[in-house]
C-alpha cells in the first residue's frame, strides 16, 4: 500500500474538500441578502430587464421563436424598441420564474438576482478548473479563493443583470481553449465555439473572446512545420466558429432577420456606442468627463474591485508572467495574460469607464495573484535552509496578510446586503417626519425622487407636492432648448416655493462640475 494510499481520506482529497468549501463560501456570499432594496426596484438596469421580462410572452412555436418580425418573445415586439443586452440570461431567468411561477414584476428580478449568483459561483469552479489545467492544483484553488473574495464580482451577484452570466460563458470558452492547446480534439474547438456564442448571446462585448482560440492554436502549433497539422488546424477552427455561429443564432435570434443581420438590432448598437463614447447628449455618460483613460480603470479595479491587497499582488503576477513570457516562457501564460492585459486596454480606453466593464478579467488577475504566490513560494525551494525559511516565511506572512484582508473586505462588503437599505430607510423616515402637504424639491427627473413608494405609501400621490430644479438642463436653456434664462429662476422658484431640498445621490454634483464649459 502506498503513501498516499494509507493518509487519511482528507489529507486524500484535501484540494477538493477545500474547493467544495470555497464554492459554498462563494454562494452564501452572492446570495446573502438577495432581496437587499426591498422590492424597491433601484438599479435601473435591472428595473428595465424586469420590465423586458413581465412584458415577454413565449412563442407558440419554433418557427415563431425564430420569427424575428412577430415573436412575442423578442423584447423589440412587446414596447422596448431600444435593447442591446444578450437574449439568453433574459431567456434563461424569464424560463426558470415560469417554472417556478415567480414571473411577476416583484418576483422575477429575485430569480434573475438567484441566477446571477449562481452562475458566478460556477465560475468559481472554472477559473480552478483553469488554473489546475494551466498550472497546478493549488493556483487553481487559491484562484477560487480570490475569485470568491473579489468585491465586485459579489456586487454584480446580486443584481438581475447579464454580466455574470457572460463571465460564466467567457471563463468556460478560456477553459476550453486550455483544452485545445493542450489536447486539440475536434470536441474542445466545438465546445469553446458553443461557450463563444453563448457568451456573446449574453454581453456583445464578449466578442473578443473569439481570440482566446486563435492563441490556443498558436501554442498548439508552435515549432511544427507540417502543411497536413497546419490545414487540421485551420479545419478544426473553422469547426469552433460555425459552432459559435449556430449557437448565437439559436440564442440570440432577435439579432437576425431572416438569413441577414435585424436592422433595427444593429441601430440600436450603434445608439448605445453614441451614448457611451460621449458623443451624445446622454446625462448618466457626463460623470465620465475628464477621467484619465486606463488610469481611472486601474485605480478603481485595484482600490475598490478587488481591494489594494488583492489588487497589487493580481497586476504583480501579470507584470511578473509577462516577463517570463518575454524571456521565452510563454505557452502557459498566453491565453490568460493576453486576455487580462488586452481586454484591459479595449475597455479601460473608452469614454465611458464603467467598473463593471472590467469584470471579465477579475478571475484571470485572481489566477495571476495566486500563480505569483506559489511561485515565490518555490524559488525559496532552492535556497539554504536558513535562507528558505525567512523567504517563505516572508512569502507565507504576505500571502497570508492578501487573504485575510481580501476576506475581510468581502465579509463586511457583503454585509451591506443585510443592512437597511438606505433609501428605504430614508423614504421611511420622511414619511414620519415631513408634515404632509409639503412641498419636496428634486434635483433632476434623472435620478429616483424620494420618498419612495414603500408600506403602501405614494409620497407623490397626495401626500407631498413635488417640483423639480431640472439641474442637467442648460444654463441658457430650458427643456425645448429655447434660448431663454429659465434655469436661474426655477432654481430660484424652487428653493422658494419647496420646503426641503432632498439630494438623493452625487449624481449631479458629481457630474456636472466636470463640465464646466457647459454648466
Amino acid at each position: 500500500m502506498t503513501t498516499t494510499e494509507s493518509a487519511p481520506v482528507w489529507r486524500r482529497y484535501a484540494i477538493e474538500i477545500i474547493l467544495v468549501g470555497v464554492l459554498f463560501f462563494a454562494a452564501a456570499l452572492r446570495l446573502v441578502g438577495i432581496g437587499w432594496d426591498r422590492q424597491t426596484h433601484m438599479h435601473p438596469d435591472e428595473r428595465f430587464l424586469t420590465m423586458v421580462e413581465t412584458s415577454l410572452q413565449f412563442p407558440e412555436s419554433i418557427g415563431q421563436y425564430f420569427d424575428t418580425a412577430i415573436s412575442p418573445f423578442n423584447p423589440n415586439n412587446v414596447g422596448h424598441s431600444f435593447f442591446v443586452y444578450g437574449t439568453l440570461p433574459i431567456f434563461l431567468v424569464r424560463t426558470a420564474g415560469e417554472w417556478i411561477g415567480q414571473s411577476g414584476y416583484d418576483q422575477i428580478h429575485i430569480v434573475g438576482r438567484a441566477a446571477s449568483a449562481i452562475f458566478d459561483t460556477v465560475s468559481v469552479l472554472l477559473i480552478y478548473l483553469i488554473g489546475t489545467r494551466l498550472y497546478n492544483r493549488r493556483v487553481g484553488i487559491l484562484a477560487a479563493a480570490f475569485t470568491t473574495l473579489s468585491v465586485l464580482l459579489i456586487q454584480h451577484a446580486h443584481f438581475f443583470v447579464v454580466d455574470s452570466f457572460a463571465n460564466t460563458f467567457i471563463l468556460a470558452g478560456i477553459y476550453f481553449a486550455v483544452l485545445v492547446m493542450d489536447r486539440g480534439r475536434p470536441l474542445h474547438y466545438t465546445l469553446f465555439g458553443v461557450a463563444l456564442g453563448m457568451a456573446v448571446a449574453s454581453k456583445i462585448s464578449a466578442v473578443p473572446l473569439a481570440g482566446v482560440i486563435v492563441l490556443a492554436s498558436v501554442v498548439r502549433l508552435w515549432g511544427r512545420s507540417e502543411r497536413p497539422e497546419w490545414t487540421h488546424e485551420g479545419v478544426r477552427l473553422v469547426l469552433a466558429a460555425a459552432a459559435s455561429l449556430v449557437t448565437f443564432r439559436i440564442l440570440q435570434p432577435y439579432a437576425f432577420m431572416g438569413v441577414g443581420l435585424n436592422p433595427l438590432w444593429l441601430d440600436s448598437l450603434a445608439q448605445l456606442n453614441s451614448l457611451t463614447s460621449g458623443s451624445a447628449e446622454f446625462p448618466p455618460a457626463w460623470q465620465w468627463a475628464q477621467r484619465i483613460p486606463l488610469l481611472f480603470a486601474f485605480r478603481n479595479l485595484v482600490s475598490f474591485g478587488t481591494g489594494l491587497p488583492l489588487g497589487i499582488l493580481a497586476w504583480a503576477g501579470w507584470g511578473w508572467a509577462l516577463v517570463r513570457t518575454l524571456r521565452g516562457e510563454w505557452q502557459r501564460h498566453l491565453i490568460p495574460l493576453v486576455w487580462t492585459g488586452a481586454y484591459f486596454l479595449w475597455r479601460g480606453s473608452g469614454f465611458t469607464n464603467n467598473m463593471r466593464y472590467q469584470l471579465p478579467i477579475y478571475p484571470t488577475l485572481a489566477l495571476f495573484a495566486s500563480w505569483a504566490f506559489w511561485e515565490a513560494w518555490g524559488r525559496a525551494q532552492d535556497m539554504r535552509i536558513r535562507e528558505k525559511l525567512r523567504v517563505r516565511w516572508l512569502v507565507g506572512g504576505a500571502g497570508a496578510f492578501v487573504l485575510l484582508s481580501t476576506l475581510a473586505y468581502a465579509v463586511a462588503f457583503a454585509a451591506n446586503y443585510v443592512r437597511p437599505f438606505t433609501r428605504y430607510e430614508a423614504s421611511s423616515w420622511i414619511y414620519q417626519n415631513i408634515p404632509r402637504g409639503s412641498v419636496l424639491i428634486t434635483e433632476t427627473s434623472w435620478d429616483d425622487a424620494l420618498p419612495l413608494p414603500i408600506e403602501g405609501r405614494n409620497g407623490f400621490a397626495g401626500l407631498y407636492t413635488g417640483v423639480n430644479q431640472e439641474l442637467y438642463w442648460n444654463d441658457d436653456e430650458d427643456k425645448e432648448g429655447n434660448g431663454v434664462p429659465d434655469k436661474l429662476e426655477r432654481i430660484v422658484s424652487t428653493l422658494t416655493e419647496g420646503d426641503y431640498l432632498i439630494i438623493t445621490s452625487s449624481r449631479q454634483y458629481g457630474s456636472v462640475g466636470r463640465l464646466p464649459q457647459r454648466w
